[in-house]
């Protein structure tokens, strides 16, 4: 969609900038979700305890690592 004379301009607004870049972010990302996946199989097949507390670390290291899928940064890539 273009940008008309109607559109607000907020030059004082800064886009945001991760800390960490996207070649780490994914790595992350790929890590936690097989640490997911892996305390999932250990919860249903093994001590449900354990299981919960691997999925629980790798939901909590990647919300550290700042990596979330939000499709609202994504519109101005």
């Amino acid at each position: 969609m273009a940008e008309d004379n109607n559109t607000p301009q907020h030059s004082n607004v800064t886009p945001y900038t991760p800390v960490f870049n996207e070649t780490i972010r994914t790595i992350i990302y790929v890590l936690t979700l097989i640490a997911g996946i892996v305390g999932l199989g250990v919860s249903a097949f093994g001590d449900p305890q354990v299981g919960a507390y691997i999925s629980s670390a790798a939901g909590v290291i990647a919300a550290a690592f700042g990596v979330a899928y939000n499709p609202v940064r994504l519109s101005g890539k």
